[in-house]
């Protein structure tokens, strides 16, 4: 039984790194394609572009990895079928849900590499293609915030202009406020460096507000009050899917203690917590569609069926996403509400087919 459990496993697992394959060619086209529009700006060319895509490509096929293992698991399985080898393993006494176990087995090693690979490489790798690619259209002047970036510490409300590397902030404003919502001073600070444990302020201009007078200091250098963490201060500059689960946990704790609103990375954090639970799922969906209702159907009709259902799943996930975001559902319902709903077709098509 261990030798059919390895032969399952192994068509299964080689059915999907073909998907995989396949859908990363398709994928690596559509992103280059959607980079054309911006070439020609400041040092934005072919070879920027391409190194864009390239870094950014990993992150796409994390995130199709569902759907590609659902495809996977249907093209080893039908195959299976077809040559009438799973006819012979159940003549030979092996259940469907031996079977099941042995897609099971093949689930998990799909899922810790993926695992593995999306929390440690990916994040990084989709943080460089960002900094680079901003770099390059803006001529390398600055690496983040074209819109500013807003913090907030206690009662100081912060906006960075420009965040360059090396833990240096331009063009940062800072008003404080009172317990009673009034404002104690604004603050412009032309240049922050971080330096031996501390923030160093440069060119700041402070206008202290008093109950029937204003009075406006200029200060060329000051040590800056706010401890501000350089790490979060990365983090809070950072998109969702810039940071590992570790990242995301820290920062939507924070924004939590600080009353600030964090629903949509609340969102990716179960969303990415959710996704290996998801792989499995999709691959264990495969099994009632070739040993159910597509038993005697083509290969084509294998995969427009998995390619239907991997599509509306992705369609689902979207639409509760947008949805919770904008009626403020709770995150852990937006992300995992889908996964529960092809869970439980799953399993009703799973009896129908026993």
């Amino acid at each position: 039984m261990k030798l059919l459990d390895r032969y399952i496993a192994k068509s299964v697992l080689a059915a999907i790194a073909l998907v995989t394959l396949m859908l990363t060619g398709l994928q690596l086209f559509i992103l280059f394609v959607n980079q054309l529009d911006q070439l020609g700006k400041g040092g934005y060319g072919i070879m920027q572009a391409l190194l864009f895509v390239l870094l950014q490509m990993p992150y796409e096929v994390y995130l199709f990895i569902p759907m590609a293992s659902l495809l996977g698991c249907l093209i080893g399985l039908g195959i299976m079928a077809n040559h009438r080898e799973l006819i012979v393993m159940r003549a030979a006494g092996m259940s469907m849900w031996q079977m099941t176990l042995s897609v099971f087995k093949a689930a998990m090693i799909v899922i810790v590499l993926m695992t593995l690979f999306g929390e440690t490489l990916v994040p990084k790798m989709v943080r460089m293609a960002n900094d680079e690619k901003m770099q390059a259209l803006n001529g390398g002047q600055s690496l983040r915030t074209s819109h500013g970036l807003w913090l907030r510490h206690q009662n100081n409300f912060i906006m960075v202009g420009t965040l360059l590397p090396d833990n240096v902030l331009r063009q940062v404003s800072q008003f404080q406020f009172d317990a009673q919502h009034r404002m104690i001073f604004a603050r412009e600070l032309a240049e922050i460096k971080y330096e031996s444990g501390q923030w160093h302020a440069y060119q700041v201009e402070e206008t202290l507000f008093h109950d029937s007078f204003t009075k406006t200091n200029h200060y060329q250098e000051m040590i800056w009050d706010v401890p501000l963490n350089p790490g979060f201060l990365r983090i809070s500059n950072s998109e969702p899917d810039e940071m590992t689960l570790h990242e995301l946990y820290q920062y939507v704790r924070i924004k939590k203690i600080s009353h600030q609103n964090a629903l949509n990375y609340q969102l990716t954090l179960w969303q990415r917590l959710i996704q290996p639970l998801t792989t499995l799922v999709m691959m264990l969906l495969a099994i009632p569609f070739i040993f159910g209702p597509l038993r005697s159907s083509t290969m084509g009709s294998k995969l427009l069926v998995g390619a239907t259902v991997g599509f509306g799943f992705h369609i689902v996930n979207r639409f509760l996403g947008s949805v919770s975001q904008v009626y403020q559902w709770p995150p852990e319902l937006a992300a995992f509400g889908p996964t529960l709903l092809f869970a439980l077709l799953g399993m009703y098509l799973m009896w129908r087919s026993r």
